[in-house]
């Protein structure tokens, strides 16, 4: 057996610097001298096919059930010294090399050397703060519109992929690097979450994901709104978003409750939701005829409206404002789902 184990350990480590095709080539021709080795020796009832396949694995894999085997001594020294023999080191190597290949994918996903360039339709979230990005991505899972399939988290402070299993991982120098965000697909995501530990290097990411003209959408949180608004004036296609927190303090003190129903408004989980829906660029309508119908219809309540080409939407307009394409805000227990073509 300590031949055979030394054997195993010399072939296995050459084939780990050999391609995959040589070791494919090197098991095809073994397999094809076996196979014509046993019918040159006359081993008749080990050269059917089917029979030979399932004698050459048994045999070269050790399990040896012992219900075929060769009848003639020339056969029986064949099969020892070369089926036996080649079989095992050049199997063990097929099975070691994969078994390494596999590790080292997993190894790349932990340390954030995957490659998402080419990419579209995920989901990448740039930076990381530990509890706070969790609950992103948490709330991204329980959402049904997100592409829960592939989440990419870009970082380049963390050593490992801290949620294993729910998202991958990609690492880099620095977050406003464009090689980086290549790398996480940016270009291609069908939304991009910027959130980081300072709002200058927010604004950096922000300012080198604009360079690489997204096609999804991108949202990007600010602790001070003047860093949003001039993140914002370098990036209008751009979501920049920040801390509420002082103003849902003020508005609470001056209409108790107006916090709690903000929170509800923005939770994923349960109750109702505040949704957008991207109507048809071929319908026409007015804001109340729309307000009616999908109170009616849905039990939605239409909140606002955003014209095509716009920025800022319209919240609460007049119900004659005429309503062409764009988009709609609502507030709904369930997003509204493939409505909106059936409104033309």
């Amino acid at each position: 057996m300590s031949i055979f184990i030394l054997l195993r350990a010399y072939t296995a480590t050459f084939f780990q610097r050999f391609g995959w095709m040589g070791l494919a080539m090197a098991l095809g021709a073994h397999g094809a001298i076996s196979y014509l080795g046993l019918l040159v020796l006359g081993e008749r009832q080990l050269t059917a096919p089917a029979t030979f396949i399932y004698f050459y694995f048994t045999t070269t894999l050790t399990v040896g059930y012992g219900d075929l085997s060769p009848q003639s001594a020339a056969g029986r020294v064949f099969v020892a010294v070369w089926v036996m023999l080649g079989g095992i080191a050049l199997l063990t190597a097929a099975i070691g090399k994969t078994t390494s290949s596999v590790i080292d994918v997993w190894r790349k996903g932990m340390k954030g050397k995957g490659d998402f360039t080419g990419k579209t339709g995920h989901t990448v979230l740039v930076g990381w703060e530990g509890a706070s990005s969790e609950r992103v991505i948490e709330l991204l899972l329980q959402d049904e519109t997100s592409n829960d399939n592939l989440i990419v988290i870009c970082d380049a402070t963390l050593d490992e992929n801290p949620m294993q299993g729910q998202a991958a991982f990609v690492r880099g120098e620095s977050l406003s690097s464009a090689a980086l965000l290549l790398r996480a697909g940016v270009p291609g995501a069908e939304r991009v979450l910027v959130r980081t530990r300072s709002d200058d290097l927010t604004l950096a990411s922000v300012l080198a994901i604009n360079q690489l003209n997204p096609a999804g959408h991108v949202v990007a949180h600010f602790n001070d709104s003047e860093i949003a608004a001039l993140a914002a004036s370098y990036a209008p296609k751009l979501e920049c978003t920040s801390s509420m927190a002082i103003e849902m303090l003020v508005r609470s003190s001056q209409d108790p409750g107006s916090s709690m129903v903000i929170n509800e408004l923005l939770c994923v989980g349960e109750g109702a939701t505040q949704y957008v829906m991207r109507l048809p660029e071929t319908y026409e309508g007015s804001f109340a005829e729309l307000y009616v119908r999908l109170k009616n219809e849905h039990n939605a309540t239409l909140i606002g409206y955003r014209a095509p080409g716009t920025q800022q939407p319209r919240i609460n307009p007049h119900g004659d404002t005429q309503v062409r394409g764009g988009e709609l805000f609502y507030i709904a227990s369930t997003r509204l789902k493939d409505i909106a073509n059936g409104m033309v």
